[in-house]
């Protein structure tokens, strides 16, 4: 990366948005600021990480690392000796964060509402939690930002469970809470001077996993309504252009792609139907609810786990050979995986956990064990989404959910500097950041 003109950021991150999705949007005129930023700025689709889930994603971003080197690998996670299961955040990352790193540098830094950023680190600035953050009042640095955000009316996410009942109260809560969030953002942004400043729209995701089938298959009513919700942004962008002096760079980007959903996938099930997988209860409600005599399990998103011997609470399967053969079988089968009557497959690649994560020791070897890995990790092919779901009376389904991630779509556009990769991927971006902000 060439030596930078500019020594102060200002990130802005949309999550879920596809670069050809912007590409079409630029094309079409809908988008002037940000058409204007291409063009002068270094703009690049970018892959995400395995699983390109949000977690998993901004937590590479905030620390430049893979996800085996922090330590966020899911959504949901088990602890193999109790079979508990947990939800990762902020306490299970291994790894300093970008505001860590830059207040000791002893720089001004804001984060607002980015995942794996609950519950907050001290730094030297202000940190507002975002998406699996549960509690405004203790997902914030310092600990009094929480109340003067509760007063002003700040969320940390939109409700959700109104898509699946009253879709245009959604909508307007998609809108109350993106409108919000930006006032709040601007606020911090003029409280003070800053030399790293983030700010996360957790609202494109949110639309996207609800309608995104309606606007690709070319709805009009959806269509206007992503050119509505987009054009918001885009003068978001424009405000950002004007206000930003000559001294800082602009950074946008997304975590991860996205596309239609054509079936949702539970594995569990799955495993369940081939004799892998069997229950003490009629309806499981939990992991302590597999039965010892079961061979493997599965967590989101395509995660499957053997239940070994000396790792698993009540494992059954040998370590050596017959774990071996195990997980060969189970990868074999699950690619031969399709729906009745269907020929294309269901699953693209299973990998082994020594496939994407090495057997070679870990920055942190002595904090992070083997027992954290899914010994096979299922990657669909485009718009199966696998589940996670501990029971579910069907193999495949569709429901409300209409759009998916995808791992190689994301999206990063730099106003003020190069790029020091050719073909990036979102744990890339955060050595460019440090090399700006000096």
């Amino acid at each position: 990366m060439s030596k930078p003109k500019k020594n102060k950021i200002f990130v802005l991150a949309l999550d879920g948005t596809p670069f050809s999705f912007l590409q079409k949007m630029i094309a079409s005129g809908k988008m002037p600021h940000l058409a204007q930023l291409a063009k002068k700025g270094d703009f690049r689709r970018m892959e995400s990480v395995v699983p390109p889930v949000s977690s998993v994603a901004w937590a590479s971003f905030l620390t430049g690392k893979k996800p085996q080197q922090h330590g966020i690998l899911s959504f949901t996670e088990r602890n193999p000796a109790t079979m508990d299961w947990y939800t990762p955040d902020a306490k299970q990352l291994k790894c300093k964060t970008l505001p860590e790193i830059l207040s000791e540098r002893g720089k001004r830094v804001f984060i607002m509402n980015v995942p794996a950023t609950y519950p907050p680190k001290k730094i030297n600035g202000v940190s507002i939690c975002g998406f699996l953050g549960n509690d405004l009042l203790k997902g914030t640095y310092p600990a009094g930002e929480g109340k003067i955000l509760q007063k002003k009316g700040y969320r940390i996410d939109a409700d959700t469970s109104l898509a699946k009942s009253d879709f245009p109260a959604f909508l307007q809560d998609l809108k109350s809470v993106l409108e919000k969030r930006i006032e709040i953002m601007w606020h911090y942004f003029n409280q003070e001077k800053w030399d790293f400043f983030m700010a996360h729209i957790m609202e494109t995701d949110r639309l996207h996993h609800f309608t995104w089938e309606f606007m690709a298959t070319g709805n009009a009513h959806f269509v206007e309504l992503y050119d509505r919700f987009y054009g918001r942004l885009d003068k978001l962008i424009g405000e950002i252009i004007k206000k930003i002096d000559d001294n800082t760079a602009l950074m946008l980007l997304s975590d991860h792609g996205f596309t239609t959903l054509k079936k949702e996938v539970y594995l569990n099930n799955w495993l369940w139907q081939n004799n892998y997988l069997r229950f003490t209860k009629p309806i499981p409600q939990s992991l302590h609810d597999i039965h010892p005599e079961s061979k493997a399990y599965a967590l989101y998103p395509g995660r499957i786990f053997i239940n070994l011997k000396g790792r698993e609470k009540n494992g059954r399967v040998e370590q050596g050979g017959e774990y071996e053969l195990l997980r060969t079988e189970i990868k074999n089968r699950l690619l031969e995986l399709r729906e009745p009557g269907a020929h294309e497959r269901i699953i693209n690649k299973v990998f082994l956990w020594e496939d994407l994560y090495g057997r070679a020791p870990l920055d942190f070897a002595d904090k992070h064990s083997f027992s954290d890995y899914a010994d096979l990790i299922a990657i669909a092919q485009e718009g199966n989404d696998l589940k996670g779901v501990l029971w579910n009376k069907d193999l495949f389904a569709k429901t409300v959910f209409n759009g998916m991630h995808t791992f190689d779509d994301a999206f990063v556009l730099l106003n003020g500097g190069v790029f020091s990769k050719e073909n990036l991927a979102i744990p890339d971006l955060a050595p460019d950041i440090l090399k700006i902000v000096q």
